[in-house]
């Protein structure tokens, strides 16, 4: 195996381009947008902040590269609620933008392994040939579609690839971002803050040199169902009876921005017969899109991890079976666990409650950088009755 071509230069196609390299193997990667150091971390109406912790940890660490996360981004020490933590975290990990992560990722990518990793930015695929391993009529010994909920990757292999097959659905769970742009002084950077259960309101820090304090706060309020305002009083008047918590932090021009932004559906759920086919892998979104627990990221970096451990484990023409064996059982966990945690949903709630109490605290063993998801899936799927 000599040259691989990465689709999406996103956390996960950069951590396994990373990963490769440590092993003298080239990749060539794909990304339609420019270099992450030209572009804006982050993007007001759709980024919020998330958490990287266990499972991302772990592939932070399999390309050695926690000291370089500690300088860049903000560590992470757990979540609060009504100023009390209620669940830390004692671990390496950093809150931040997907923007924050890429950016780390390619100084670690362009400072080590410069030799060996080929970027192609701006560049948009145009003809891919998953059989014959062809991105753009070149050869590659294999295509890793990093390229997220739409792959491009992944549709190319369900028209090519026979027995392939893609399953949809959706739950309702919709998030609008909110900048938290005063009186931020009494939040703690380095957790993620609960401002309400209903509707789930979860506030954090993003990096933004802009800012006196190099942080810019974001919150993603999550209903089930699309939020519209007809004026900027209206949305005022709806956090106020909704999320005081969130007013208090949010200038009127905030609530102004929010009030005529889009929600960002959440919802959906993507599962694939296989994740191999041909020449072609899938890692991260574009081999499982899934309802939003605060791994999609963590996933996405632990799959390109695990894609690097089954590759050097053995020739090529059985990896794709490997890969199967050892992720394929994660994602279908991860989906099954996303399907649970459903927004404004009062069974929703009772079962994190009664969960928690009967040893299935879902969220918290997600996190884990020890526990696999399909190890805690299913010890809430032994609790039977409560899980649906």
């Amino acid at each position: 195996m000599s040259n691989i071509a990465i689709i999406g230069a996103g956390p996960g196609g950069l951590l396994a381009a990373i990963a490769l390299a440590q092993r003298g193997v080239r990749s060539t990667v794909y990304e339609r947008e420019g270099h992450p150091a030209q572009q804006r971390s982050y993007n007001p109406d759709r980024s919020y902040p998330i958490d990287i912790t266990g499972h991302g940890l772990r592939g932070i660490r399999h390309i050695d590269a926690v000291e370089v996360f500690d300088s860049y981004m903000t560590r992470f020490r757990g979540i609060s609620y009504r100023g009390r933590t209620v669940d830390p975290w004692n671990e390496p990990g950093w809150i931040g933008s997907r923007g924050d992560i890429t950016r780390v990722l390619m100084l670690v990518a362009e400072d080590r392994h410069g030799d060996l990793i080929e970027f192609a930015f701006n560049r948009e695929v145009r003809a891919l040939d998953v059989n014959a391993g062809e991105v753009d009529g070149r050869s590659f010994d294999l295509i890793v579609g990093a390229d997220g909920a739409g792959s491009r990757v992944r549709s190319a292999m369900q028209q090519q690839v026979k027995g392939f097959t893609v399953e949809t659905s959706a739950v309702s769970n919709v998030g609008l971002i909110l900048e938290l742009d005063r009186s931020t002084e009494q939040l703690d950077r380095h957790y993620l803050n609960a401002l309400s259960l209903s509707p789930f309101t979860m506030s954090g820090v993003i990096t933004d040199e802009t800012k006196p304090d190099g942080v810019r706060w974001l919150a993603v309020i999550g209903t089930k169902r699309p939020l519209s305002f007809s004026s900027e009083s209206e949305a005022a008047a709806w956090l106020r009876r909704k999320v005081p918590k969130a007013e208090d932090h949010a200038s009127p021009q905030a609530i102004g921005e929010m009030s005529r932004r889009r929600a960002i559906p959440l919802g959906r759920r993507v599962t694939c017969s296989s994740l191999h086919g041909g020449r072609a892998v899938l890692i991260g979104d574009a081999a499982q899109t899934i309802p939003p627990v605060g791994q999609g990221c963590n996933a996405s970096l632990e799959s390109a991890m695990v894609l690097d451990e089954c590759l050097a484990a053995g020739p090529l023409e059985s990896f794709g079976v490997r890969y199967d064996a050892a992720w394929k059982p994660q994602t279908e966990a991860l989906a099954w666990i996303g399907w649970q945690m459903r927004y404004e949903d009062r069974m929703t709630a009772v079962r994190a409650i009664l969960g928690a109490l009967m040893g299935a605290n879902i969220a918290r063993e997600t996190k884990s950088s020890t526990l696999p998801y399909s190890e805690v899936a299913g010890t809430a799927r032994r609790l039977g009755w409560l899980w649906a």
